[in-house]
């Protein structure tokens, strides 16, 4: 069965005049974001040597905060949103994939970071791992003309891309397998194809996927989408 592992919520940086500040923190927290406001331009820049935000909020009126958002610093945040006023020409150079014109309307801020979810869970689930425990239902192993069932296979990590499966043997590297494993919650098997791209004397061997029919490619989204919290619908 899966571990319980907790992952981590999507994060949000928000560089905001006070005025405002409380209407789109709401906005942010409604849709799950863990938010953390400043004022301190200087402070949020030192953070980028730290982690990486998920989103980004950047304010005209907070002094400095669209320079920041100029340095096109990707370590800095995913996706990034920008406040102007009515009328200002938006920098050329600035790193924002939205933009809201102040006034702000709860309505529009709700709706663009709806938006902003879909790149936003698109590189998150990209790097998704999730530590596991799953025995394979069925394993068959395809290499150099030969064919071969193994037994007691269990998978110990599972992506979108792949897993790290734990087969008691070094498997051959380049050698075909066919997985049938189940998600959990799901009485359905999962039938994926894949390739062993490396091994270890460990018997654990990493399996890249190579063919996935299309349902099954949408219950590990649906899977990794519900393990992360990013169940917005755009």
């Amino acid at each position: 069965m899966f571990s319980t592992t907790e992952l981590p919520k999507a994060s949000a940086l928000l560089l905001a005049n006070p005025t405002i500040v409380t209407l789109v923190k709401r906005v942010l927290l409604s849709h799950g974001f863990d938010v953390l406001d400043m004022s301190d331009v200087a402070g949020a820049s030192n953070l980028a040597k730290q982690r990486r935000f998920d989103l980004a909020v950047y304010d005209e009126d907070v002094r400095g905060a669209l320079e920041l958002a100029d340095n096109n610093n990707t370590s800095l945040h995913r996706v990034a949103i920008g406040l102007l006023s009515e009328g200002r020409a938006c920098s050329t150079r600035a790193h924002l994939h939205f933009v809201m014109r102040k006034p702000l309307d709860p309505d529009l801020v709700d709706k663009t970071v709806k938006a902003a979810f879909a790149p936003i869970a698109a590189d998150r689930r990209s790097s998704f791992r999730h530590t596991t425990d799953i025995p394979l239902i069925s394993t068959l192993l395809h290499n150099g003309g030969n064919s071969q069932s193994l037994s007691g296979v269990r998978i110990v990590n599972l992506s979108l891309t792949g897993v790290c499966i734990e087969a008691g043997e070094m498997l051959p590297q380049q050698a075909r397998v066919e997985l049938v494993f189940p998600l959990p919650g799901d009485s359905a098997r999962m039938h994926i194809a894949g390739r062993v791209v490396w091994s270890h004397s460990s018997g654990r061997s990493g399996v890249k996927f190579t063919a996935i029919h299309s349902s099954d490619q949408h219950k590990l989204e649906d899977w990794a989408d519900t393990m992360f919290g990013l169940n917005h619908k755009v």
